[in-house]
């Protein structure tokens, strides 16, 4: 499962260019033009295959090309950049884990499919989006208030694409391979939904601050057209918006004060400091939701894959048992007690150095099994496959210390792919915002003062009492040390850290005495890894004459971090 996945034949434009303006509606994805022309309800149909596009068995394509068992959505692509992180320990064989490439940094260049698989899919979603753009066009008094609520929807869900490409692939100094500093600062081609055939095949890496006037602009207006709108945890809402602003406003605020402000834009790190805290607590005030309760986190039914069992998610997805395969889903490859699917025996799990770290008296150290932990879990399925789950059977080795527990099978079925792998993923969590308006206000007049309080705040009320980073003295270096440590243990295996460590240049470190992490992914850097500044595949400059390659990729870091001894 490593170098068979080399792309060993030219990709045309019509598989990974962000350019592909002609591509047919996937089956399952949306409606087919002639429905289009034939149904009044056209748009509400496009819409909702958005949510399936993202969450489908073999959604790029690439299950089926290649046979790559790690095609299943959005889920997977938060996979694979956990895999880059530190706290991910592959506790059983590692030949079953599909997103070991990412992990053991191997085949991360442009001619694999590793980095593909990001472009692939982010671009093949901004171009369902475009098509909903399309359809609704300019806002006027004519426009409904269903077709302003459908456009909402359909320039947040673009925000979210292009933030989370402008992030992965905007190039970051680091220790181990630095990027050539005329690249730094360019994210990736930006894809309007009125971009012409020509323009697409000479459309270079958009600037940041084009890219982030771009993504802000569409958030603008989402507010505007989600204002009135009553939408549910798996469809985009104004809070929603609010998150995605507090997301975009704290990576500017942290990457100007790094690399400077730009002549561009007459944007300050502190004012994007200023906004990502006003809309993070903007989203916290609107009193629609609350941090995860003990009892919700530990659900073994419905804990990590049923949005409506809380209050937390901001924003999640569904997805339907007639688009799941047993292996090419979700919770196949995190749940390690479905006997259905791959994690029983890659048996996924934390990094101990992690686990050490985390108080006895804070409910969240309850993720991972450990069998010294003075506590009784509470496992998925009946007495019987809990003892299956445990001692081990035919179907599992037996429970290995730190495996996961988070991510419950759907239902909490161990046994049936049909209904356990149909569980929900969440995109935002309430909690997230409580992080970035600590992290913002370390960095207002507050300053490291109103961090601690409001880091003492949220896990004082919502994880342990007996918290209270107050009594350590810190500096700001401190302070996002001990905020990471608690974001680590809140955040993990969700998608979210990976922005955060390369925001904030935080290293990894699998290597040391006693590590749990397999010696092939035994690696420590000062600061960023490599791997984080992602490769534009080869697809796309091939298609694009708008980026020249290498000049104008990121450097490729394939085994270029030196495994620890």
């Amino acid at each position: 499962m490593k170098n068979i996945f080399k792309i060993s034949l030219i990709l045309t434009a019509a598989i990974l260019s962000s350019g592909c303006i002609k591509e047919t509606f996937p089956k399952g994805g949306t409606v087919t033009k002639e429905q289009l022309e034939s149904t009044d309800k056209a748009l509400t149909y496009m819409l909702s295959g958005i949510p399936a596009a993202m969450m489908n068995s073999g959604t790029a394509g690439f299950a089926s090309t290649y046979g790559y068992h790690g095609d299943f959505g959005i889920p997977a692509i938060h996979f694979a950049t956990e895999s880059m992180l530190e706290d991910i320990a592959v506790l059983g064989e590692m030949g079953y884990y599909w997103f070991g490439a990412y992990y053991q940094n191997t085949s991360q260049g442009s001619d694999y499919i590793w980095c593909a698989f990001f472009w692939n899919q982010y671009y093949k979603w901004i171009k369902l989006i475009n098509d909903i753009i399309n359809v609704v066009g300019e806002v006027d008094g004519d426009t409904s208030k269903e077709e302003r609520n459908i456009l909402g929807q359909a320039l947040a869900y673009r925000a979210l694409y292009y933030l989370d490409l402008a992030r992965l692939y905007e190039p970051k100094p680091n220790k181990i391979l630095p990027p050539d500093p005329s690249i730094y600062g360019l994210t990736v081609p930006i894809i309007k939904e009125d971009i012409t055939e020509a323009q697409s095949k000479n459309n270079p890496r958009a600037p940041r601050e084009e890219m982030y006037q771009f993504i802000l602009s569409d958030l603008d207006k989402a507010e505007e057209y989600l204002k009135d709108a009553t939408n549910s945890y798996t469809s985009p809402s104004l809070t929603a918006v609010y998150g995605l602003k507090a997301r975009a406003y704290i990576e500017l605020g942290a990457t100007y004060a790094e690399m400077g402000n730009p002549s561009t834009w007459d944007m300050t790190s502190r004012e994007a400091y200023e906004q990502a805290a006003y809309y993070s607590r903007k989203a916290i005030d609107m009193n629609l939701h609350t941090p995860l309760t003990q009892a919700e986190w530990e659900n073994p039914k419905s804990g990590f894959n049923d949005g409506s069992a809380n209050k937390s998610w901001i924003w999640g997805l569904t997805v339907s048992p007639e688009n799941l395969s047993n292996l090419i889903a979700n919770i196949a490859h995190r749940s390690c007690e479905a006997i259905y699917g791959y994690a029983v025996w890659t048996q996924y799990g934390v990094n101990q150095a992690l686990y050490n770290q985390i108080n006895d008296e804070d409910f969240r150290k309850h993720s991972w099994y450990d069998p010294d932990l003075d506590y009784a879990y509470q496992f998925a399925g009946s007495a019987e496959e809990q003892m299956g789950f445990v001692y081990g059977s035919m179907y599992n080795y037996p429970a290995a210390k730190y495996e996961s527990l988070k991510f419950r099978p759907a239902d909490g079925n161990v046994m049936d792919y049909t209904v356990g792998n149909a569980a929900d993923w969440p995109l935002m969590r309430i909690e997230e915002m409580y992080f970035i308006e600590m992290e913002a206000q370390l960095h207002l007049d507050g300053g490291l003062e109103k961090a601690r309080e409001l880091l003492n705040e949220f896990i004082q009320d919502y994880r342990y009492q007996s918290y209270d980073c107050s009594t350590i003295t810190m500096t700001e270096e401190a302070f996002i040390k001990e905020m990471m440590l608690q974001k680590r243990i809140e955040f993990w295996g969700e998608g979210i850290l990976f922005f955060d460590y390369k925001r904030l240049d935080q290293g990894i470190t699998r290597g040391y005495s006693g590590t749990n992490v397999p010696a092939t992914a035994t690696f420590n850097t000062e600061g960023r890894s490599p791997q984080w500044n992602i490769v534009i595949t080869r697809g796309e400059y091939q298609s694009n004459k708008g980026i020249r390659h290498p000049e104008q990729n990121n450097p490729d870091p394939t085994e270029k971090i030196t495994l620890w001894k």
